[in-house]
């Protein structure tokens, strides 16, 4: 008995000096940001840019190396919220478009990837709409898929990028996990019909043909739709496929989870944007898009040069140019800087072969 005692007594002993430990923290993040405000506006005076990038990342890389209990990771994402919520206080603010509704799986990407102080999610209606808030100036940054392990690119996406006067900033990778939410109250046993998007019904297809052989399905234009019309319809024969965030957001219950038939499905996400990512760091990939000359041998020339300049090709697909019939368009990432003099100059090489090319990026790859 004495030693639970004691023990209970280390315990809140331990709790008072966490208290006082986080209120030390936040008289401290208070000073900071005071001078954080100062910082800004003696900024604005001698007109330099209030975001800069490159600092961002020296005071991240130097506690880094201070930090003996901490990951780096983890590190890099307390300091990125901080920072998040300095440029807040100094009256910047990140405008992140992605397909929504709320509780997409693109939302919960562009959650992962900006810190949530400091920047305004903005759900968009679908990947025209992101585009043309981007060009617009609605956004600074929206999130977009681009293309699944296992069904391949998002040929919209990959037409606006083409089209379109954006600039690839990063990108985010996402496990695809699927599950079937209903409401509290419901069971397995009680679903009638299933509701959501085409492409996650075809991820979970021989999940639901064991399952529920006889359901009706019902095609919606997003998970978090399904989730959303769902939690409306307010019907226990009711479920949806989508996944775990939007069943937060929704407040149903998962009923089974992980019903995706595959455990390779990833979906990898775009960031897009007018601005040039100044923070690149680890690998670079470059995205570019190119038209070769209509003459034999002209893609493999193209090709050539990359691999006589010991370059790693990432990826290449042809697309139906829409400019004329029966001519495409090769879309192609490499691994390299398109700012690299090097890069520049295998780039230069190119027009010997090709009749028009777009780079629309560099930034770190997802590896």
């Amino acid at each position: 008995m004495n030693e639970q005692n004691n023990l209970d007594k280390e315990l809140r002993k331990l709790r008072e000096d966490i208290n006082k430990i986080d209120d030390d923290l936040l008289d401290l993040l208070n000073k900071r940001g005071k001078s954080v405000i100062q910082i800004g506006n003696l900024k604005k005076k001698l007109n330099l840019k209030v975001f800069q990038p490159q600092r961002e990342k020296e005071v991240i890389d130097r506690l880094k190396n201070k930090s003996s209990t901490f990951k780096d990771t983890s590190i890099e994402a307390i300091w990125e919220e901080i920072m998040g919520a300095s440029k807040l206080i100094q009256g910047l603010k990140n405008r992140v478009g992605y397909l929504g509704p709320n509780g997409t799986f693109t939302h919960q990407a562009a959650l992962e990837y900006f810190p949530k102080a400091g920047s305004e999610f903005i759900p968009c209606n679908n990947p025209s709409d992101i585009f043309e808030k981007i060009e617009k100036d609605l956004v600074d940054f929206a999130v977009i898929p681009i293309e699944n392990s296992l069904q391949g690119t998002v040929r919209e996406t990959l037409d606006l990028l083409i089209e379109k006067n954006v600039i690839i900033y990063g990108e985010i990778e996402l496990r695809i996990i699927q599950n079937l939410l209903a409401l509290e109250t419901s069971e397995i046993s009680k679903i009638k019909n299933i509701i959501s998007h085409p492409q996650a019904f075809a991820q979970s297809r021989a999940w639901i043909k064991a399952n529920f052989p006889k359901i009706t399905l019902i095609s919606v234009n997003s998970t978090a739709e399904a989730t959303k019309r769902v939690r409306e319809l307010n019907d226990e024969s009711y479920a949806a496929i989508g996944t775990e965030f939007s069943s937060h957001i929704y407040n149903l219950k998962i009923l089974s989870s992980n019903i995706e038939d595959s455990s390779l499905n990833f979906t990898r996400f775009l960031i897009i944007s007018k601005r040039v990512n100044e923070q690149k760091k680890g690998k670079i990939k470059t995205s570019i898009v190119f038209v070769t000359k209509h003459t034999p041998g002209s893609l493999y020339r193209v090709l050539k040069i990359y691999s006589d300049a010991n370059i790693n090709l990432l990826k290449i697909e042809s697309r139906p140019r829409r400019k004329g019939r029966w001519e495409y368009i090769f879309l192609m990432d490499f691994e390299g800087d398109k700012d690299d003099p090097k890069m520049i100059e295998i780039i230069e090489k190119m027009n010997d072969n090709v009749i028009w090319y777009k780079i629309l990026g560099s930034y770190p790859m997802v590896e």
